[in-house]
Parts: structure tokens; C-alpha cells; sequence
């Protein structure tokens, strides 16, 4: 076997161990903070069409976690804070008391973003599609970076994705601390478009808060 392809292997067998081994070391972390942002510009019928949501949330233990939803084209915007078996739901300014479920179920439509519920399946794509580029400081962290053409999570049974590409740094503990993804598409009535993903993870296993909110009490007027 060539030398130059013997070690190009080992370096693709690598990543994908690494990439692997990121899910726990990522679900492992004590605390943390991430904002991701997901945007697409494309047509419709001729007409141009936009959209940017904007997602930052926090983890402070496996019972302590914050989120925050912002359209970032409208303002529209809403939060929801889970301690343990309490939850309640941000509205503008204002805080209510929610059931669990009632957060859970609102939750699902935007943490489909979240590190903790998309990376394991990039994770497993990344991995089978990366190269490595060479290491950099990110987010205050040293950190493994790779390109990849991974293209799945672009992919939908109406959208053909004609480019896609991505970069993924890791830190050197396991997790991901960034990535960024980018794509371009057509869908089944030829109407074209792209999209950008990105993720930043900071604060990890540091001192992060998360306090039950400040209710306004209804006086029933």
C-alpha cells in the first residue's frame, strides 16, 4: 500500500473516532452556553424571500436549561427556562409559569437547532465527510478544524441540494465549539435558494446561571 494513502486512511479513520466520540463528550459537559443561527434567501414564484432565526441558549446541569427564539427579519421572539420540574415561558417581557409538556411542546419546533438534539446526527455525517485542516483557537479553546461535504442536513423529499459544504472545529476535549454549514438548492417547482447554519458553544463548564424568572402576578382585574 502506498505510504501517502496508508496515512491519508488512518486520517479519515481518525476523525470518524473522533467525530463519534464528540456526541458523549459534548452530552457530557457540565454547563455551557451556545447561540446558533439558521438563514435562507432564496424565490418564490419570482418574488425574492427571506428568513433568519436566531436561537441562544444555556445549559447549567441536566435539570437547568434556558432558551432563547428570535426572528430576526420580524423580532418576533419568546424564552422558555426549565429547573427541574418547574417551567416557564417568556412572551415579549413578560414570564408565565408553564407546565413541563406545555414547554417541551413549544420547545420541539426550535431546538431542532440546539447543539444538544442536532449534533449527533451531524456528527455522524460530518465524520465520513471531513478533512482535517489544522488546529486554531476558538472561542478561547484550542481547537481541531475540519472541512467537510456533508449535505444531509440540507435534505428533505421536495429539495434537491445542488452545493453544499461545511466546517467543524473541535475542541480538543471532544466537542464541538463551532461549526458552520452552507448549501444551495432547488426544490420540485424550480424555485432556487441557500441557507447558512451556524453554531458557537462558549462558556464551557463555567460559572452559568440559571435563575427561575421574575413573575408578574395576574391581579385579576
Amino acid at each position: 500500500m502506498d505510504a501517502a494513502k496508508a496515512q491519508g486512511d488512518q486520517a479519515v479513520a481518525a476523525s470518524d473516532v473522533a467525530f463519534a466520540q464528540s456526541v458523549d463528550a459534548l452530552a457530557g459537559l457540565q454547563s455551557y452556553r451556545y447561540v446558533t443561527v439558521f438563514s435562507f434567501t432564496g424565490k418564490v414564484e419570482g418574488e425574492p424571500e427571506s428568513g433568519s432565526i436566531e436561537m441562544r441558549g444555556a445549559v447549567a446541569g441536566p435539570d437547568r436549561q434556558m432558551v432563547s427564539w428570535k426572528d430576526l427579519e420580524s423580532d418576533e421572539e419568546f424564552g422558555i427556562i426549565r429547573i427541574g420540574n418547574e417551567a416557564w415561558m417568556r412572551e415579549g417581557e413578560t414570564w408565565t409559569p408553564v407546565p413541563t409538556m406545555v414547554a417541551e411542546l413549544v420547545s420541539q419546533a426550535v431546538v431542532v437547532f440546539a447543539p444538544s438534539t442536532s449534533w449527533p446526527e451531524l456528527a455522524e455525517g460530518v465524520g465520513t465527510t471531513s478533512t482535517y485542516v489544522g488546529t486554531e483557537i476558538v472561542n478561547g479553546v484550542p481547537a481541531r478544524h475540519y472541512t467537510s461535504t456533508y449535505s444531509d442536513w440540507m435534505q428533505s423529499e421536495d429539495v434537491n441540494v445542488a452545493e453544499a459544504s461545511g466546517d467543524v472545529w473541535m475542541a480538543e476535549a471532544g466537542y464541538p465549539v463551532r461549526y458552520r454549514f452552507t448549501a444551495k438548492a432547488i426544490d420540485e417547482e424550480g424555485n432556487e435558494g441557500s441557507a447558512l447554519w451556524t453554531m458557537e458553544l462558549s462558556d464551557v463548564n463555567g460559572p452559568v446561571t440559571i435563575e427561575a424568572p421574575q413573575v408578574v402576578e395576574d391581579s385579576g382585574e
